[in-house]
């Protein structure tokens, strides 16, 4: 079992990590740790989507104001701008609107999960919704994606 808690331990470190460096990919690990571990997928699903949203609360507190890192609002070129504009000003006329936004953008990529992050913060949405919500939309995403290898026969990766 002591194997187990390590290899969740990684997962959420590389999650959380990989929440903040963004080209560091969580679903590539997880996916890995899936083929060599004996973790059942939901743990492995479940500690790298409470990593991944541990590692995104820094975007949340940007987008909040605490931490102020002007260069991550402005980063996505202006098509995104645009986009997370109009998404923004359909949040503010919708009570509903960042909770939905932040499901499927935090279950599907789209619009990107490091953008909309920062847009729940700076659409006040309460800290614990934004957490929640995205723990929800994360561990459905990398349960999918750990789920995979354990439904394709053993030849196709020769374990």
């Amino acid at each position: 079992m002591g194997a187990d808690w390590w290899s969740l331990a990684a997962a959420f470190g590389y999650c959380a990590l990989s929440a903040v460096v963004m080209v560091l990919p969580a679903e590539a690990y997880l996916v890995g740790a899936a083929l060599v571990t004996d973790v059942p997928p939901l743990w492995l699903a479940l500690a790298g989507a409470i990593g991944q949203v541990a590692g995104k609360m820094l975007s949340y507190l940007v987008g909040r104001g605490v931490l102020d890192v002007a260069r991550w609002r402005a980063r996505p070129n202006k098509r995104w701008r645009e986009r997370m504009r109009r998404i923004e000003e359909w949040c503010t006329r919708h009570a509903w609107g960042p909770l939905a936004v932040t499901g499927v953008s935090a279950f599907a990529g789209v619009p990107p999960y490091a953008l909309v992050a920062v847009l729940a913060g700076s659409v006040r949405m309460r800290w614990w919704s934004f957490a929640a919500i995205s723990i929800v939309g994360r561990f459905g995403r990398f349960w999918a994606v750990v789920s995979i290898p354990h439904l394709l026969p053993d030849v196709l990766f020769g374990l």
